[in-house]
Parts: C-alpha cells; structure tokens; sequence
C-alpha cells in the first residue's frame, strides 16, 4: 500500500505525546480521550489513524473546532404536558425568497431547500427579500391542544402564519395574518406583540410555516407557549413598558412645567428629547397600536424613525445649552446647531415621503450618537474643571452609549435577540434621561443662585444710592422712600411725625478741631438719634448737619411733644470727639400728618419753616409748623 506504516512517518506517528500536548488535547477535545496516561489512547477504533490526524499539526485542530461550531440540523420543537413556553428558534429552517411572490406550495415543494439560519440567535438583520421560515413541531398524546404562537418584536411588517400537518396537506389552509401594517382591530390577538391562538393535534406531528416581510430589521423571536404563560409574560412585559413609560410621562411633564414657569429654552429642547425617545419607545415595544393610535396602521409606520428625529433636533439644542457650547468652542456649537436643522429637514421629508422608511432608519441611527460624540470634549473639559453638569452628562452618556450601540447591533443582525438586548435602548436612555434631570437640577440651583446673586447686587446698588456713606442713615432718596411708605397709612387716630433737626454749634466745632472730628461728631450723633427713637421710626440724614426723624403711630400732638423733648434731652450729654469733650444742641421743628397736610413736600416745609422759627425764637426748642408759617 502507497501508505505503509514501516516508513520514517510512521515511526513520528507512533512517537509519544508529551504530557503538555496531551493535557492541551484534552482541553480542548474531552471527549475524544480515554485514561490519563501520558500515552494518548483514543475512543476510536482505529487508534493509528486518530493519533496519525493529532500529528498533523494545529490546522487539524482548527478544522475541528470549525466543524465542532457548525449549526446542528434542526430538530422539531417538542411539547408534552409540562411545557408551558418554549423558543422555537433552534428549530427553525429558512428559506429565502427575493421575488417576494413565493406562495405556500411552491414553498412547500422546495422544502429541501430550507437551511438552519447562521448568524446570531432569531436575528437576520436588515434584508430586501422576503423570508420563509419552517418550524416542525411534535405533540405528545397529553400535550394541551392550544397553544400560542408570537413572535416578540413589534417592528414586523408583515407575517403570514400557515399550520399545517406533518404530512405537508396544504389544500385548505388558510393562512393567519400578523404584522404592524395590518390595522390593530385585525390582529389574531390583542397584544403588543405579532401572535395567533393555534390548535394541534396531540399525538401527532406539525409543521409551521411563517412567511416574513418588513421594512425593518428581522428579529424574530418565535415563542410556542400556552394561553396562560403567554397572557403571564405579555403582563409581565406591559408592567415593565408601562414603568418605563411612566417615568418618561414624569420626565416631560416636569420639563414642561419648568419651561412654563422659568421661560428657559433649555427645558423645552429637553421636553422635545423626551418626547422624540417616549414616542420611539410606545413605537418599537408595540404599545403604540395597541393603547394609542389603534387601527391607523400607518403611524407604526411613522413613528419610530420620525421619534428618533425629533429627539435628535432636541438632544442638540439642550446639549449646546446645557454645557454652554457656545462660551467654550463656537464651531462646536455651530455643529450642533446645524445638526439639528438637519434631522428637522429629514424629519420633515420623511412624513411628506421624499425618503422612505429604511432610508430614514439608517440616517437617524447615523445621526443619533453625533450629538455625544460633538459634545464629549466640552463635558470632559468641565468635569475635569469640577462642574458637575459635565460629571453627570458623561456619566449619563456612558450608559446611553453602551444601549445605543447594543441597538444598532441588534438592527444591524449583529447581536442576537433575547431581553437584554432588545431592551437596552430603553433602559439606557431612561437612566440617561433620570442622570440629566440632575443636570436640570444643577440648572435650576444655579439659576436660583444667579436670582439671589443679582437681588443682593440690587438691593446693594439701592442701599448705596438711598444711604449716607457716612452714617449709614436714609440720605433724601431714602427719607423719600421711608414717606412713601409711612404716608397712605395715616389716619386722625394715627398720625405720622416729621421731625427736622439742626445741630446747635457743631460749625464751630467743625472749624476749631477739623472736618474729621466734624465727622465723627456726627456719626456719633447719628447713633445718638438711633438709641433714642423706637424700632418702628427712623432717621436720616439730610445732608451737613441736618436729620430728619419719621415717627409713625402716634395717637396725638402730645405724644409727638414727648418724643421731641426726649430727642433734646438727649443731647444734654456732651460728645467725644478726636479725644475730646464737645457739646452741641438741636433746634427742632415738626410736622403732623395727615393734620397739617398729607405729602412729603409739605410736611418737610413745614417743619422747615418751623426749625427756622425755633432757630430765631432762641434754639434748642421745639416749635410745630403751622400753615402760616413758611408757606407761600
């Protein structure tokens, strides 16, 4: 024979297998060794040939692990008593139609033909061509006759279910229909998701057929499960949709109502974000047509990519508000800003019909991550500056990252389908959505800061403009101030008191000891006139040496006399000023209001009017004005 065992090759075959080779050949390939000895000894007939295929080298273990990764035929679903719900995918064969005009018997007749699917679990991806997809199914004699089938992803346009025996009789079938272009009132079911009651014979064998078209990408899911367990986890998924729809509802009335009561555009552009993600969520988890538009099939159509365009032009605008784009990098904001007008045109365009529907998915999802991609810089550039608002928008972005690339997968046929990723977009983006209600938080403290800022600035700016920079007391614009506010609540039974005081001799103190021991004689009689009036009055400075004192609630002309006369006994003690001892006096005149008149010109004049007097009638006196006197 041309391949002799006597030959130097066949004394390397027969050459021992190190302990290392063996224990790496064991690893990778259990099942094909036998006893651990360092000596290979093989579950094979034929010892010689299987150690002759290990001396060949790593490619042979590379075609092995090539061979031990191929798709098993598929075998039929089995259902017996027990089953409540059970994937079906694993046993599913396809069959690809390009034409879109193959019919059940032509199908049936090429049933040869049909592949086990390769790729990711229930996933296609994005195809043009209609599908066939063969599911054999086996009853047990105690299986339950109905059962369930669904396929649980709502952005499907069309299915068409075809039951059928094991022996292929197709004469009177008829198929089931399903998919979101038919309206909601003609589903099989009234669920989210595409499914259909289903009857089988126990005992015997069946075979289904699904024919698959859509638009969108092919995630198909395909669930047999009994009545009970479909209702129980159709529940189970509106609790979830339902919670997270919820949350998002809060989230836009929220931003709505601080857009309302602060007139801040960075709210409404976070509302439109939120309402452009909550509309693509009703779209994509199919609670659109079931709780909201019903039978107006042509919104499941709409909605999805026309949503994610919306909350595109919305997420640019609050991102370039949010951060203060503009401030840091221009251009960046101008990008943004030019994105935005963008997704409003192709938005736009698409409702009118200028772009069809997978045209309009793949640019929003192209479009979708630039708005974060554009912005990262800037939020890193504040974080690393401390500003939280950049700390909480990458934080947010991290998760929003890692479930928009999980969707993409997913649309793409990249990713299989299973729970986690069919709902990560939506987990995602709402944690994103809660992390950026802190950043509205942080906005709104740092608004209530700048609102508290800018009144102490003003009430700042209206002290020094209505104060005496040397005493602190109401110059003429306070006084003016304090009489606005004193003189409409003056009454018979209570009378408001102008008291306009002159310093008796403080000009020759002033001249003998200097202008700052002038000051501090003043400061120091400003202090006086504080310590002798009640809380409730005041008293300012006229300018020089004059004051004026304001006394609300008095009952009568007596109780203006006493406090006047307390103000000139008051200054019967002598001041300290620049070390030393000096005295000074006060002529005093007064006005009543509303008696002897109702403004603050009158009452001053006539006080005036009444001080002069006193300075003529020999000082330090007190002497009410009268009409007569000063008056023209």
């Amino acid at each position: 024979m041309g391949c002799g065992l006597g030959g130097p090759r066949d004394a390397q075959l027969r050459r021992p297998v190190s302990r290392r080779r063996f224990r790496r050949i064991g690893r990778r390939f259990p099942l094909l060794l036998r006893g651990p000895g360092p000596q290979v000894r093989l579950r094979s007939v034929d010892d010689t040939r299987v150690k002759r295929l290990f001396a060949l080298g790593p490619w042979w273990l590379f075609l092995l692990c090539c061979l031990a990764v191929l798709p098993a035929a598929a075998q039929p679903v089995l259902l017996d008593a027990q089953t409540r719900s059970v994937e079906a995918w694993s046993a599913v064969t396809m069959l690809s139609d390009p034409s879109r005009t193959m019919t059940l018997e032509q199908a049936l007749a090429r049933r040869d033909e049909f592949v086990t699917p390769g790729g990711p679990h229930a996933n296609l991806g994005p195809r043009q061509d209609a599908v066939w997809l063969r599911v054999p199914v086996t009853l047990a004699a105690t299986a339950p006759r109905r059962w369930v089938l669904s396929v649980d992803y709502a952005s499907i346009d069309r299915i068409d279910l075809y039951v059928l025996r094991a022996s292929g009789a197709a004469g009177a079938t008829v198929p089931i229909m399903m998919g979101r272009s038919l309206p909601f009132s003609q589903h099989p079911l009234p669920s989210a998701w595409h499914a259909a009651a289903i009857e089988l014979e126990p005992g015997t064998g069946h075979e289904m057929l699904l024919r698959v078209q859509t638009r969108s990408t092919m995630v198909l899911p395909i669930t047999l499960a009994t009545p009970e367990a479909f209702h129980a986890a159709e529940a189970r998924a509106q609790v979830l949709q339902g919670l997270l729809a919820g949350a998002i509802l809060c989230l836009l009335l929220y931003s709505l109502s601080q857009w309302v009561s602060l007139r801040d555009p960075m709210f409404l552009s976070y509302g439109t974000t939120i309402a452009g993600t909550g509309l693509f969520f009703v779209a994509y988890s199919g609670l659109g047509p079931q709780h909201l538009w019903g039978d107006h099939a042509v919104l499941s159509l709409l909605v999805a990519p026309l949503s994610v365009l919306v909350a595109i032009v919305g997420g640019c605008l609050f991102i370039e508000r949010v951060l203060g784009v503009h401030a840091l990098q221009p251009w960046i904001a101008r990008a943004l800003k030019a994105l935005a007008v963008l997704a409003a045109v192709l938005a736009l365009a698409f409702v009118l019909g200028a772009i069809d529907y997978r045209s309009a998915q793949r640019l929003a999802t192209v479009l979708g991550p630039l708005p974060m991609l554009l912005a990262i810089p800037m939020a890193w550039q504040r974080a690393r500056l401390g500003d939280r608002v950049g700390l909480y928008m990458l934080i947010g972005w991290g998760a929003y990252a890692v479930s928009t690339l999980t969707l993409a997968a997913l649309l793409r046929g990249w990713v299989g389908s299973n729970f986690w990723t069919q709902h990560a977009f939506q987990l995602g983006a709402t944690f994103e959505m809660t992390i950026w209600m802190r950043v509205l938080a942080v906005r709104i403290e740092d608004l209530r800061a700048s609102a508290q800022r800018a009144h102490l600035e003003r009430d700042a700016l209206r002290s020094l403009a209505q104060t005496d920079s040397l005493t602190g007391l109401p110059n003429r614009r306070g006084l003016a101030e304090v009489l606005q506010r004193a003189l409409p609540l003056v009454r018979p039974e209570r009378m408001t008191a102008v008291f306009l005081l002159d310093l008796d001799g403080f000009k020759a103190i002033n001249d003998r000891l200097g202008h700052d021991a002038g000051d501090e004689m003043l400061v120091g009689v400003a202090r006086r006139l504080e310590s002798l009036l009640r809380g409730s009055d005041t008293v300012a400075r006229m300018g020089g040496d004059e004051f004026v004192v304001v006394a609300s609630g008095l009952a009568s002309d007596a109780d203006a006399q006493a406090l006047g006369c307390k103000l000139l006994d008051g200054f019967r003690e002598p001041f300290a000023a620049t070390g030393q001892t000096c005295s000074v006096g006060l002529t005093i005149g007064y006005a009543l209001a509303p008696s002897d008149g109702d403004d603050a010109l009158s009452l001053l004049k006539r006080a005036d009017a009444a001080m002069y007097a006193g300075k003529q009638a020999g000082r330090h006196c007190l002497t009410r004005g009268q009409p007569s006197v000063g008056m023209a």
